[in-house]
């Protein structure tokens, strides 16, 4: 799967379209745990946010957000209580659980994607929501 097409499934529910100019294919889930792939996703969705017209704080929160949800690795810079913030608003939408989440990169191959999509952009478009409300 390319890594544009999957961001774009996951925000669905947004109104975010993301382009990259380095549009990886990602052969299985794990390989969303590469640094650089971590990267890429919290800058193209930072970038897009703010495009979207949320603060500064809330683009990168959101950005770093969803590539701590691809990849399983912390944020880079974005402050640690908002993603908990954001955290708690996808287990919230999602699961009914607050505390819950889920890393795609522990997806044992694309194909079970499918059986998660429907949750997973409902909570992303959660947390996108709760992103738009930071300053």
């Amino acid at each position: 799967m390319k890594l544009g097409e999957l961001l774009n499934r996951l925000l669905a529910e947004t109104p975010l379209t993301v382009s990259l100019s380095d549009d990886r294919t990602l052969n299985q889930p794990e390989n969303l745990t590469n640094p650089e792939v971590h990267a890429a996703i919290g800058d193209a969705v930072a970038e897009a946010a703010q495009k979207a017209g949320l603060s500064v704080r809330g683009a990168y929160a959101f950005g770093e957000w969803l590539a701590e949800l691809c990849s399983g690795w912390s944020t880079r810079f974005a402050n640690e209580s908002d993603i908990l913030l954001l955290d708690a608003a996808f287990g919230q939408a999602a699961y009914n659980n607050p505390k819950e989440v889920i890393r795609l990169y522990l997806l044992p191959s694309w194909e079970a994607l499918g059986d998660h999509l429907p949750t997973v952009q409902k909570g992303v478009s959660a947390a996108f929501e709760t992103a738009k409300q930071l300053g």
